[in-house]
């Protein structure tokens, strides 16, 4: 799974979430820090474990898959028949200037590893958008 200019819905979906977090904090800069506590917020709303990392070259590594330069997140679950328990979310730093740009992020892989069987049909960015609802509630 991964999140990168892709099918002109997909994106127009993907660019539809809409963050929690006020307007003068969406166009806020992101460092590592606060992605890590942004992702375990994720991770409560969507009932949901991940190991984050913003190591592409470990990521490629541990993986064997590689990370394309313009993939701004990918999520790895391990291969069919022995998967992850915990699965393994990689982010390119590069690809994520905003905060609100990392939440629209981590909804979208979430909603992958979450409910994989719908793809990017309209349901599962619905589903994205109430994750992304329930941080607003975690975080206030």
């Amino acid at each position: 799974m991964t999140l990168h200019k892709g099918h002109p819905l997909t994106m127009a979906r993907h660019e539809a979430l809409s963050s929690p977090l006020p307007e003068v904090e969406r166009v806020q800069a992101v460092d590592p820090r606060w992605l890590r506590t942004r992702a375990e917020l994720f991770m409560e709303a969507a009932q949901l474990p991940f190991t984050l990392t913003f190591d592409l070259a470990r990521y490629s590594h541990v993986t064997g898959l590689k990370f394309h330069a313009h993939y701004a997140a990918q999520v790895f679950l391990g291969e069919h028949g022995s998967r992850l328990e915990i699965p393994l979310m990689a982010v390119n730093l590069a690809h994520v200037p905003t905060k609100e740009a990392a939440d629209r992020l981590f909804a979208h892989e979430v909603m992958h590893v979450r409910w994989p069987s719908y793809g990017h049909k309209q349901v599962a960015f619905d589903r994205a958008q109430t994750v992304l609802d329930t941080v607003g509630t975690l975080a206030a």
